[in-house]
C-alpha cells in the first residue's frame, strides 16, 4: 500500500523535484478530503459538488494516464487547462446557472462542448473506445435524428436542446449516476482501500486456504471464496486477478489443474465478486437510485443470485478436481483458521457493521462514515500493519485512481441518457422492440441479452451497467418485466462479457499468471461462470429469486434452481461421485431444465429423476469402491513440494509494519499533527457552515489542506528518516 505511485516517488529522496507526482498527490488527496468532509459534515451546493468530483476526476485521469511519453506529455497540457476552466465556469455560474436554460450564450456552448470532449477523452483512457463511440453515436443520433433509418427515425433535436440536455439537465452528466459516485461510492471505496492496507485481503486470502486448501481442489476452493469476499469491496475483477490469482492460480497448477482450467476458475470467481453484496462493484448504489429502492433491499435480492453463481463453480471444481485424481495438499503447511481467526477476526467487524447498521435503518452516507472511522481505527491500533501518515497518503491516492475511472464513466453514461432524452429514443426504441418480439417475451429477452452482452464488452462494471440503464432496461421494463428484474437480467448478462470470448478482460488478465492461451481461458471461465447465462432468466419467469414474492416461493425457486444448476455443472465436468455415462449425463441435463423450469410438476419430476441418476451414479461409485468418494479422494502426497511451501509461506506472510521502521523522533510524530491540523481545519470549516455559506472559500480551504496534508507529511518522514540514518549504529 505504501508504493502507491506518486507517493513512493515523493518519499524517495531526490524526487522531490517531480511536478507531475505532487499534483497527482495533492489532487488525490483533495478528492478524498472534499468527500469525506461531505460525508460527514455535509456537502455544499449539489451543482458545485458534482462539478468538483468529475472536474478533479477529469484532471487525475489526464495525469495518471498521459497520451504519451516524453514531448508527447504536453499534449495534456490544454486538457488540463480546460478542466481548470470548466471549473472555474461553475464557479463564475453557480448563482446563475438555471437561467442558462432559457438564454444559452456562446460562451455557455465553448464549455459545454469542452467538457463534453474532455470527458470522451478521459473516457477513452480509462474506459476504451467503446463507450466513446456510444457516446458519440447517440449525440449524432440526436441531432440528425430524421436522417436514421428504421426505429431511430424521428424528429431531431437542435444543438442547444441537446447541450442543455447533457449539460444541464438531470438525466445528464450531473444525473444520478455522478451524484451516487459522489455522495458515498467514493467512500465505499475508500472503505475497502483501507480495510487492504490493514490486512483486509491477506485475511481474506488466509482464511480461505485453512478453510478450503487442504480438500478436494482446494486452491480451487480457496479461490472462489476469497474472490467472492475480496472482488465485492474492490470492485475490480481484474485488479482481484492481479492479487489473489498470483497465489492461487500455481497452486491449482502444481496440483494437477490444466492451466487454462486454472486460469478460468480465478476469472470466473473475480467477475463473480461484482455481483456479491453488500457493495457489488459500486453498482448496488447507483442501482438502488434508480430503482428508488433502499440499499438494503438491493443487496438482498443480490444474494442468492450471488451464492447460486458461486455454487455452480464450486461445484464445478470439485467434480473435476475429483475426476482428475488430484492430490490434496498437506494440512500441515496451511493456516489454522481458528488461529487466523483469534488473531484477526477484527478485520471483519467494518462489513458485520454494515449489515447491523443497514439492518437498523441508517442512511449510506452514515454506513460509509461509520465503517470508514472504524476500519481506520483497526488500522491504527493493529500491532502487525500499524498505519502512518505516509500509508494514508498511499491510501487516499489508491482510491482516488481507482475512483475516477468510475466517476469518469458515470459521466460517460450521463451523455449518453442526455442525448437520448433530448429526443425520446428509448421510449422508441423499447416500443419497436416489445412489437417486434409481439407475445413473445423469450424473443425479446434473447435479443436483449445478446446486446447487453455485446454493449459490455471491454467495459468496467459501472460502466456496463450505466449503459444498460439508458438502453436495454427500457426495452424491458416496457415489455412488462418487473424493474428489478430488468435491471439484473441487463446487468448480469452486461458483466459475462468480462469472461466470454473474443473480448475477455479478466479471462485474458488471468492468462499470463497460468502461463495459458487467452481464449482457452475465456472458454473455461464461460463454463464455470455459466449460472452467469442461465440465472438472469430466472429472474424473470421466477421473480422469488430476486425476493419478488413470498418466503415460500423464494424458498422453492432457490432450491429448485440450486439443483438444477449443480446437476447442468456435473453434466459438463461429467462426473458427479464416479465417472457418468452417456444416460446419466443426459439424465442430468434433463434435472437441470426441469428443475429451472418455473412450473411445480415438472419441479417434482425433476427431484425424482435426480434421485435416480445421482443414486446411480453413487452406487457405481460404491461398486466400484472409487477412491474419490469425499475429501478422502485420493491419498495425499507425504509433503509438500517447495513450490507450494514457497507460496503458502507467502500468503501468511505478514507486511513490515512501516510504524515500527520509522523512527520515533519528533519528525515522526510531526506528520502526525500534521493530519491533526487537517481534522481541526475540518472542524472550524463546519462550525462556519462554510461549504453553504461560502462554497468558493471551502473550496479554497480543502484544497489548501490538501496541499497541507501531502507536503507536511513527505516532508516530516523524510526528516524523520534522514534522522534515523544521522544515528550511529550501536557497536557489538
Amino acid at each position: 500500500m505504501n508504493n502507491s505511485p506518486a507517493t513512493q516517488e515523493l518519499t524517495t529522496h531526490g524526487a522531490a523535484q517531480s511536478l507531475r507526482g505532487w499534483a497527482i498527490l495533492c489532487l488525490g488527496v483533495f478528492f478524498i478530503l472534499m468527500h469525506l468532509y461531505g460525508g460527514i459534515y455535509g456537502a455544499p451546493d449539489a451543482l458545485l459538488y458534482r462539478s468538483l468530483h468529475v472536474n478533479v476526476a477529469l484532471l487525475l485521469v489526464f495525469l495518471t494516464r498521459p497520451f504519451g511519453s516524453g514531448r508527447w506529455r504536453w499534449l495534456d497540457l490544454p486538457l488540463l487547462a480546460g478542466a481548470a476552466w470548466v471549473q472555474i465556469y461553475f464557479f463564475i455560474e453557480l448563482e446563475t446557472w438555471n437561467i442558462r436554460t432559457v438564454f444559452f450564450r456562446p460562451i455557455d456552448y465553448v464549455t459545454s462542448i469542452l467538457f463534453i470532449a474532455l470527458i470522451l477523452e478521459a473516457t477513452r483512457r480509462v474506459v476504451g473506445s467503446i463507450l466513446v463511440v456510444i457516446c458519440l453515436f447517440f449525440m449524432t443520433h440526436a441531432v440528425f435524428a430524421n436522417h436514421f433509418p428504421g426505429i431511430f427515425y424521428g424528429p431531431p433535436s437542435s444543438l442547444q436542446n441537446l447541450l442543455q440536455n447533457v449539460f444541464l439537465d438531470s438525466n445528464g452528466i450531473f444525473g444520478t449516476a455522478v451524484a451516487v459516485m459522489a455522495n458515498f461510492v467514493v467512500l465505499f471505496i475508500l472503505f475497502g482501500t483501507l480495510l487492504n492496507a490493514a490486512g483486509g485481503g491477506a485475511f481474506f486470502t488466509r482464511l480461505a486456504f485453512a478453510l478450503f486448501g487442504h480438500r478436494t481442489g482446494g486452491p480451487a476452493k480457496a479461490a472462489v471464496v476469497s474472490s467472492a469476499m475480496m472482488g465485492s469491496l474492490s470492485g475490480s475483477a481484474i485488479g482481484n486477478v492481479l492479487t489473489t490469482g498470483v497465489f492461487t492460480i500455481p497452486l491449482m497448477i502444481r496440483l494437477g489443474y490444466r492451466r487454462a482450467f486454472a486460469g478460468g476458475v480465478e476469472a470466473a470467481a473475480s467477475n463473480g465478486g461484482i455481483i456479491m453484496p453488500p457493495v457489488m462493484g459500486a453498482v448496488a448504489f447507483i442501482m438502488a437510485e434508480f430503482l428508488d429502492r433502499p440499499y438494503l433491499e438491493i443487496i438482498a435480492a443480490a444474494l442468492i443470485p450471488a451464492l447460486l453463481y458461486f455454487l455452480v463453480i464450486f461445484v464445478t471444481v470439485h467434480t473435476e478436481a475429483r475426476r482428475l485424481g488430484l492430490r490434496l495438499m498437506p494440512k500441515a503447511i496451511l493456516p489454522s483458521a481458528w488461529v487466523i481467526l483469534k488473531r484477526e477476526s477484527y478485520l471483519l467487524l467494518p462489513i458485520l457493521l454494515i449489515i447491523a447498521a443497514l439492518i437498523a435503518g441508517r442512511s449510506i452516507v452514515y454506513v460509509a462514515v461509520m465503517i470508514t472511522g472504524v476500519t481506520f481505527l483497526i488500522a491504527l491500533l493493529q500491532p502487525r500493519r500499524r498505519i502512518t501518515p505516509r500509508g494514508l497518503l498511499a491510501v487516499a491516492e489508491e482510491t482516488a485512481r481507482a475512483t475516477v475511472g468510475l466517476s469518469v464513466a458515470a459521466a460517460a453514461a450521463g451523455i449518453i441518457l442526455g442525448a437520448i432524452f433530448a429526443v425520446g429514443l428509448s421510449f422508441q426504441i423499447a416500443q419497436a422492440a416489445a412489437n417486434a418480439a409481439g407475445d413473445q417475451l423469450w424473443v425479446l429477452l434473447l435479443l436483449s441479452a445478446v446486446l447487453a452482452v455485446v454493449m459490455g464488452m471491454g467495459m468496467t462494471a459501472v460502466a456496463i451497467y450505466l449503459t444498460l440503464v439508458a438502453t436495454i432496461i427500457p426495452i424491458l421494463k416496457l415489455a412488462g418485466v418487473p424493474p428489478i428484474a430488468a435491471h439484473f437480467f441487463a446487468f448480469y448478462y452486461g458483466i459475462i462479457s468480462n469472461i466470454t470470448p473474443p473480448v475477455a478482460l479478466t479471462a485474458f488478465a488471468a492468462a499470463p499468471i497460468a502461463r495459458a492461451n487467452p481464449i482457452s481461458v475465456g472458454v473455461d471461465a464461460s463454463r464455470l461462470g455459466l449460472a452467469c447465462f442461465l440465472l438472469p432468466v430466472l429472474f424473470i419467469y421466477s421473480p422469488g429469486l430476486l425476493l419478488e414474492g413470498t418466503w415460500q416461493e423464494t424458498l422453492h425457486v432457490s432450491v429448485m434452481a440450486g439443483l438444477g444448476l449443480s446437476a447442468f455443472a456435473v453434466m459438463t465436468t461429467g462426473y458427479a461421485f464416479a465417472p457418468m455415462p452417456v444416460w446419466q449425463r443426459i439424465g442430468a441435463f434433463a434435472v437441470f431444465v426441469l428443475g429451472v423450469w418455473p412450473l411445480a410438476l415438472f419441479n417434482v419430476i425433476a427431484l425424482g429423476l435426480a434421485v435416480v441418476v445421482f443414486g446411480a451414479n453413487f452406487a457405481a461409485a460404491r461398486r466400484a469402491q472409487d477412491a474419490l468418494s469425499g475429501d478422502i479422494a485420493v491419498e495425499a502426497a507425504p509433503d509438500a513440494d517447495a513450490e507450494e511451501r514457497e507460496i503458502i509461506a507467502h500468503i501468511m506472510e505478514d507486511a513490515p509494519n512501516e510504524a515500527n521502521q520509522q523512527a520515533r523522533g519528533i519528525w515522526f510524530w510531526g506528520s502526525w499533527l500534521v493530519c491533526i491540523g487537517v481534522g481541526v481545519a475540518f472542524e472550524w470549516a463546519a462550525a462556519q457552515f462554510l461549504q453553504a455559506r461560502a462554497p468558493l472559500l471551502w473550496t479554497l480551504l480543502i484544497g489548501g489542506a490538501s496541499v497541507f496534508a501531502v507536503a507536511g507529511i513527505i516532508l516530516t518522514c523524510r526528516a524523520a528518516e534522514k534522522a534515523q540514518m544521522a544515528v550511529p549504529a550501536r557497536p557489538g
